[in-house]
């Protein structure tokens, strides 16, 4: 009896975690669009030029809870070894860096203070930009290298299809990524006069939420032995 309470138990973890990596993967396809709704809806506000730009905006308590919630998951997630949690560590680390550092918003005051810092805002958009980068980069580590490992016992008729999930979700974020790359080396200015980094940023989000999604065991990527 009390073995049968520990199982219950035990599973009854197991479904929460995977509730709460379901939930991770709902934040990151939301968050673009739940920013641009509320800065228009709210504040008569154009689509602005990146995800972190919404910083500036009546739309900053939902960008930096959302962003926090996101950072504490991944600092507090274990994995199912030493690396797993290393890489979600470091991308949690990285995450909350982006809200602590925000992102340039008027070239002209490059001095002007901003963030919990009061760096200003030239020093400030160093960090942000390196820990933007990390950020997606690990998610695309984990998302290409980490989610497709599974205990060959645990191996189920879905696994493979998850694992094509996997796989497609880190490419896309990682071409998106030296994408931005080249276009911030090559043509700072298209970057900065356009919307095509909110276009990369909303791509690579939904990616990274349809990984979490999947490794929180959606049914249709259901099966008795999930990895």
């Amino acid at each position: 009896m009390f073995d049968n309470w520990i199982i219950k138990h035990n599973r009854t973890d197991l479904d929460h975690y995977k509730n709460l990596k379901r939930a991770l993967g709902v934040m990151g396809i939301l968050l673009p669009f739940v920013l641009m709704i509320g800065g228009a809806v709210f504040a008569g506000l154009d689509v602005q030029k990146s995800v972190s730009h919404y910083y500036h905006t009546n739309m900053r308590d939902a960008l930096v809870g959302l962003l926090a919630a996101v950072s504490i998951f991944l600092i507090t997630y274990s994995g199912y070894g030493f690396i797993d949690s290393v890489v979600t560590t470091l991308t949690g680390a990285a995450g909350a860096g982006v809200i602590l550092f925000p992102c340039p918003t008027d070239p002209e005051i490059p001095f002007a203070p901003v963030g919990i810092f009061q760096l200003p805002q030239s020093v400030s958009g160093i960090p942000h930009l390196i820990c933007a980068g990390a950020f997606f980069f690990l998610l695309a580590v984990n998302s290409l290298f980490l989610f497709t490992v599974t205990d060959p016992r645990k191996w189920g008729p879905k696994k493979l299809l998850r694992n094509v999930v996997y796989i497609v979700c880190g490419i896309v974020m990682l071409a998106c990524l030296a994408a931005l790359l080249v276009i911030v080396l090559a043509a700072p200015d298209f970057l900065a006069s356009t919307r095509i980094g909110l276009v990369f940023e909303t791509i690579m989000l939904f990616a990274f939420g349809v990984s979490w999604l999947v490794k929180g065991n959606v049914p249709f990527f259901r099966d008795k032995k999930t990895g």
